[in-house]
């Protein structure tokens, strides 16, 4: 008979190789969520949301027609989940246009990223300087 010694450390080997590549990829998506909570994507989401919004004109028009409630339920829709928000719309003078506050999400957490980001209102063309703040919800 032969020494089978040989066969079961190669066994071993591919055996150990198996389990460190797989913990790598489990590993993997960890890192990823921790990642989520950035500020970087944060800032992203947030300016992606009012460019959005202000696409054909919707957010000024809203802003025009004082419709908070609308305007907050976009902003609530167009956000991910965790994601809390507060917007407060400025007109020229940079005095507060929005008699209601605009919020959602629960209270903004320790890390809050603020957008600015101006707004026309095509019909009469006023300015508004709407202030997005973004926090994550932990």
């Amino acid at each position: 008979m032969r020494d089978r010694r040989g066969q079961v450390r190669i066994l071993e080997a591919l055996m150990a190789a198996t389990i460190v590549f797989s913990s790598l990829l489990v590993s993997i998506p960890i890192n990823e969520l921790e990642n989520v909570y950035d500020s970087r994507n944060l800032r992203s989401i947030g300016l992606n949301v009012l460019v959005e919004l202000d696409r054909d004109g919707d957010l000024g028009r809203l802003i025009a027609q004082r419709n908070w409630t609308e305007l907050s339920r976009r902003v609530s829709i167009m956000l991910p989940l965790g994601v809390s928000y507060n917007l407060t719309v400025y007109n020229e003078e940079g005095e507060e246009v929005n008699s209601l506050p605009i919020s959602g999400g629960g209270v903004l957490g320790e890390d809050i990223v603020s957008i600015q980001y101006l707004v026309v209102e095509r019909t009469n063309l006023k300015f508004y300087v709407v202030r997005l703040q973004l926090a994550w919800v932990r």
